[in-house]
């Protein structure tokens, strides 16, 4: 009971939330770019050996692999235009600021140009270097669209 009692307390450092989104934001903006320029090196070399990532249709749940077999296969297709630009991007960072979550929202025309787009990621560091752990790219119709397209779907 007395070694239970005088255990040292642990000494959080205070974290710079401030550098720690400046920091994710260049991960993100990396990824964006590398994205838009079909750079599947960079793009994939973002993605955490044991990340689970999951896409738009209910069959696509990935592991680093098979999102990168993926995305190398779609970002071949010269025809398509997968380029975006952020309209809104949120950063909530951890406590400790090891990790964070980001949203970010955006329309894509190459895939719909009626429908936005929203990625849920989150982010980790290892070392020094962010990483892809998670990512779950969805489809978010406004909510006055859902009636027409449940029609659309009859």
């Amino acid at each position: 009971m007395i070694t239970a009692g005088c255990q040292p307390k642990v000494q959080n450092k205070p974290v710079d939330v401030t550098a720690v989104k400046e920091e994710i934001t260049i991960l993100m903006d990396k990824y964006m770019n590398a994205f838009n320029t079909k750079d599947v090196n960079t793009i994939t070399a973002l993605f955490a050996d044991n990340g689970f990532f999951c896409g738009t249709d209910p069959s696509e749940l990935m592991d680093k692999k098979a999102l990168s077999d993926m995305m190398t296969q779609s970002l071949a297709d010269t025809s398509a235009i997968y380029s975006y630009s952020v309209d809104k991007r949120e950063i909530r960072v951890a406590a400790d600021g090891s990790s964070a979550i980001v949203l970010e929202q955006f329309t894509m025309p190459g895939i719909s140009p009626k429908i936005p787009t929203r990625l849920i990621y989150h982010v980790v560091k290892a070392g020094d270097k962010w990483m892809f752990d998670f990512i779950s790219w969805s489809f978010i119709p406004k909510n006055e669209d859902i009636v027409k397209l449940n029609k659309a779907l009859e």
